[in-house]
């Protein structure tokens, strides 16, 4: 033994196992009391084993250890000797390879039925002929059917008629070998109702053949009527806009691009439509505006609508933008029109510099025209103390329309074309304190409104003072009606005010007003009453359209004047 270890080395410390691993290849030991490659075990030393053949089991870089045959008698061996023992020792190791791969097996089955137990979306396996053999529990909430009912039974039995060729299309493919990512199916579930779902699937191999295919199933119904409620919606938007050339029309999705433009506003910005889709506002706009358009889109996104200027490239822009909701209600996408007002707000201010100049020129008149009124209701007072004569009546009854002339002149002059505070206000409130600030020569009121209506207080009051004066100066005392007899004698005027829809009425029991002068009334100058100024109505009309409301007239229940207000925001 020491002679051994002079001349290997190493040789007295490896065992015969470990020198078998070390050289990977079969070991033939004829005699090993006289071995100097490697150490003898003691166990096979002390039962006076003499020659054997060790191999390797399993691959040389991946051994699972070590077999061999030994004798205590001396032998010689053969090569076939050694070929027997290398294939008991591939048995042996197929036989271990085998257990091994079962057991990997089991293991990963086990890990793919824990996911797929847990899985929102559905995972499944068909066999080569599309049958299912695995189907996870989500399949009952995407269609009605428990994974019992669909194991052994085909796929094809899920898929309707029309989508059946592009479903064995997909499986074909994946049968054969390719991965299919994101394969759009629609599929129908046990009530008959279809199902839009996003298929992923891979084969599954084994010794290079497939054995199965594996995937998933995700629910795109949702999402698939979405889109298609967007593309008609983008079919219908682009009809409009075909038919609105003097506007800008856009669709954007919930990330703020635009997926529909058009409109004749483009073009005069220097724009097209392709420069919009698919872009955002910040790939087309400065900063400024960029932001506040995104902020406005947001806020349609989330269901509130906006109105809002911006000025570009010189010009102004009304923008608004409302939110685009399915039949359900729920917010799909957002709409944005804007118009060019450049124009329009040259006009404002042209009309705002005409109308300060005609209020300036009214106040200049209306002072010079009192003063001389002023002196002349002076000098009646002095004639009065020194004679009575009903001349002075008709003097005083002058002076007097002439100064209601001139305050309903500098309404008109000094009343805008728009209003711009409002407040809730309670009608019936509203309608009493006017009633008590005009001479009514002992009319009766009679209010059947209990509406809150939004409006400019004291435009809204002058507006009821001037109807409710109209009826009493163009129908009393020729009125013969009351609404009952608790309201007055016959000979007593009634004015009603009642509740409308959308706003309220001014109805009298007087003559009416024939159907082919009801639209000369609301003429300036324009009246039958012999101290009219023929302003009042005219200022009816333009106190309701500063409002943005309509008035018209109409023949009263009784057969008197019907004075209809309409379009107000009412509670």
């Amino acid at each position: 033994m020491t002679r051994c270890s002079k001349r290997h080395g190493i040789g007295h410390t490896v065992r015969s196992a470990g020198y078998t691993l070390q050289t990977g290849g079969p070991i033939v030991v004829e005699d090993l009391r006289t071995e100097d490659r490697f150490s003898g075990p003691p166990l096979l030393l002390d039962h006076g084993v003499v020659s054997g053949i060790s191999v390797v089991i399993g691959e040389t870089d991946d051994p699972w250890g070590v077999i061999g045959t030994h004798s205590t008698d001396q032998l010689t061996f053969t090569d076939d000797d050694v070929t027997f023992v290398q294939n008991v020792d591939n048995l042996l190791g197929n036989a271990i390879q085998r257990h091994r791969s079962e057991q990997r097996r089991r293991e990963s089955e086990r890990r793919f039925r824990e996911i797929a137990e847990v899985s929102p979306d559905t995972i499944f396996r068909l066999d080569i002929d599309g049958v299912f053999t695995f189907v996870s529990p989500a399949i009952e909430s995407l269609l009605g059917y428990s994974p019992e009912e669909l194991v052994d039974t085909p796929f094809r039995s899920y898929v309707p008629e029309e989508r059946l060729e592009a479903a064995f299309d997909g499986f074909s493919r994946v049968a054969a070998g390719e991965t299919v990512r994101e394969f759009e199916l629609r599929l129908t579930d046990a009530d008959g109702e279809p199902v839009y779902v996003e298929v992923s699937a891979s084969p599954v191999t084994h010794d290079g053949s497939v054995r199965f295919v594996q995937g998933l199933v995700r629910d795109v119904t949702n999402r698939t009527k979405r889109e298609r409620r967007l593309e008609r919606l983008k079919a219908q938007y682009e009809t409009l806009i075909e038919n609105l050339p003097e506007m800008g029309v856009f669709l954007f999705d919930r990330d703020c691009r635009y997926t529909v433009a058009g409109g004749g506003e483009i073009s005069s910005a220097g724009l097209t439509p392709a420069d919009f889709e698919g872009s955002k506002p910040h790939d087309l706009f400065s900063e400024a505006i960029a932001d506040e358009l995104e902020h406005y889109y947001r806020e349609a996104l989330d269901g509130h609508s906006h109105s809002f200027e911006q000025q570009y490239r010189g010009k102004h822009y009304r923008v608004q933008t409302v939110p685009v909701r399915d039949d359900n209600g729920e917010v799909i996408s957002g709409l944005a029109v804007s118009e060019d007002v450049t124009a329009r707000r040259e006009r404002q201010r042209t009309l705002e510099r005409q109308n300060e100049r005609l209020r300036e020129f009214a106040g200049v008149v209306s002072h010079d025209l009192r003063n001389p009124l002023n002196v002349a209701q002076g000098r009646l007072k002095l004639a009065r103390a020194e004679c009575d004569s009903e001349h002075l009546d008709n003097v005083a009854a002058a002076i007097e329309r002439s100064n209601r002339l001139i305050d309903d002149l500098l309404t008109l002059a000094s009343s805008g074309d728009e209003v711009t505070e409002t407040a809730s206000l309670d009608l019936g409130a509203v309608v009493d304190g006017c009633w008590q600030n005009v001479p009514t020569d002992g009319a009766t009121l009679v209010v059947r409104s209990e509406q809150t209506v939004v409006a400019d207080r004291g435009r809204l009051e002058q507006l009821l003072e001037n109807l409710v004066r109209n009826a009493v100066e163009h129908a009393f005392p020729q009125s013969e009606v009351s609404l009952d007899a608790a309201e007055g004698d016959a000979s007593d005027l009634t004015v009603t005010v009642g509740a409308l829809e959308d706003g309220f009425y001014v109805e009298d029991t007087g003559p009416g007003i024939p159907p082919e002068e009801r639209d000369d009334v609301f003429k300036g100058g324009y009246s039958t009453a012999a101290d009219g100024t023929g302003f009042g109505l005219r200022i009816v009309r333009q106190i309701a359209e500063a409002h943005g409301w309509t008035v018209t007239v109409a023949d009263g229940e009784h057969g008197g004047a019907r004075f209809e207000v309409r379009g107000i925001e009412t509670t």
